[in-house]
């Protein structure tokens, strides 16, 4: 689609469609190219590795620097979202979930910085949750890894707790990769929205 025509169905100015676009390629979501217009990226294997490298690195300091910060309050709030997490059946609200789960764990940290560049990373690999996985696909893994997590952060355990979400965000790309092997067959892996 061109700019105009998405200007003209939001009822806005090309503007903010311009700055909306640019928002997004800056996430690392689309590609706008000069006189060319824009396009949904897609995320190939080695790209895939090199975002689960960096949330890796970015989620376990996060982690380990919330960990001292942690009360029995704020481990009570994340367990109840992990409670819910365990009974939802919608792919949609788990991945909204499992995004609020992993937020507080982090949030004691106090690195707004870290927590802003993690979403933009969980943000080019959820858009794959959303339209080529089930979240049943790892449902009692997942659930055994949240709860490993939550145990370390509980104890206070720096080093498990790290261990325990490397080992959690590494089984997780796997799922990603894998889904990147298989064609989706609904999506084309790149749009005009000119």
């Amino acid at each position: 689609m061109r700019q105009e025509s998405l200007a003209t169905e939001l009822g806005v100015s090309r503007l903010p469609v311009r700055d909306a676009l640019l928002r997004l390629e800056a996430e690392g979501l689309v590609e706008v190219r000069s006189d060319r217009g824009a396009y949904v990226t897609s995320l190939t294997a080695a790209e895939c590795v090199e975002v689960f490298d960096l949330r890796v690195l970015l989620e376990c300091d996060a982690l380990a620097q919330a960990i001292p910060s942690h009360t029995a309050r704020s481990i009570r709030s994340a367990e109840a979202v992990q409670v819910e997490l365990e009974v939802e059946d919608e792919t949609p609200r788990w991945v909204e979930g499992d995004r609020r789960f992993h937020a507080l764990l982090y949030e004691p940290s106090g690195r707004a910085r870290t927590l802003r560049f993690i979403e933009m990373l969980r943000n080019i690999v959820d858009r794959f949750y959303l339209t080529r996985l089930a979240h049943g696909v790892r449902r009692d893994p997942w659930k055994k890894e949240h709860r490993a997590i939550l145990e370390a952060v509980r104890a206070h355990d720096i080093g498990r707790a790290r261990a325990a979400l490397a080992g959690h965000l590494r089984a997780t790309q796997q799922v990603v990769l894998a889904a990147l092997d298989r064609p989706d067959p609904e999506a084309p892996s790149c749009r005009n929205t000119r």
